[in-house]
């Protein structure tokens, strides 16, 4: 199987999964999320780069997230 052939699979499967989450009210959440425990300030981040590059020098304890679901109510 070529590396194209992979891909397009996982590509199918993940918009099968993607549509099937939707059904649910679930989305798949991007970007990371950084909160600075103290203050409760957050800042989201499309990238871990972007991230890093943000935290760098800063003091204080920051929580990071990683991308998940989260929860959207459905209009009926």
């Amino acid at each position: 199987m070529e590396e194209e052939d992979i891909q397009v699979k996982k590509s199918t499967l993940r918009r099968e999964i993607e549509a099937l989450l939707e059904q649910k009210g679930l989305v798949l959440e991007s970007g990371i999320t950084a909160v600075d425990l103290d203050s409760k300030e957050s800042h989201r981040f499309e990238d871990y780069e972007h991230l890093m590059a943000f935290l760098k020098g800063r003091k204080g304890r920051w929580y990071i997230t990683t991308p998940g679901l989260r929860s959207v109510k459905k209009s009926r």
